[in-house]
């Protein structure tokens, strides 16, 4: 775990939540977080060097950080998590483990879900004027 930065206003910690997310860690942080800003490893068909999870493994992976950012969450904290997308293996169907996952978050955390967004960089697609 470090600090990627600190402000007088707060500290932004950088790390795999494994080691960031422990008693040992997060007592310090009890009811004091405002943000928890997380995009954790994709439920993808391929393995991948960083180790994604598949299945009810990636689902009960997810959950289980719930009650720890309960934890250290404000009262009116808040939670932004990116789930993204896989798809069934050997088919065209898009595969609903992401959305089981962010569902059992929830549920564990006691969360209710405000918004989701569709987010996309104008500077990535080509311009319709050429």
């Amino acid at each position: 775990m470090k600090a990627a930065f600190r402000t007088d206003l707060g500290v932004c910690l950088q790390g795999l939540a494994e080691d960031l997310l422990n008693p040992e860690t997060t007592d310090q942080y009890t009811s004091s977080v405002d943000l928890v800003f997380t995009s954790p490893p994709f439920p993808l068909n391929r393995k991948k060097k960083y180790g994604n999870l598949q299945g009810q493994k990636y689902v009960d992976w997810i959950a289980g950080f719930a009650p720890i950012f309960r934890e250290v969450l404000k009262p009116r904290g808040s939670i932004v998590m990116e789930v993204g997308n896989a798809w069934e293996p050997g088919r065209p169907v898009m595969s609903t483990l992401a959305l089981e996952a962010l569902l059992a978050f929830l549920k564990e955390g006691e969360f209710q879900l405000c918004q989701q967004f569709v987010w996309h960089n104008p500077a990535r697609l080509p311009s319709l004027t050429q």
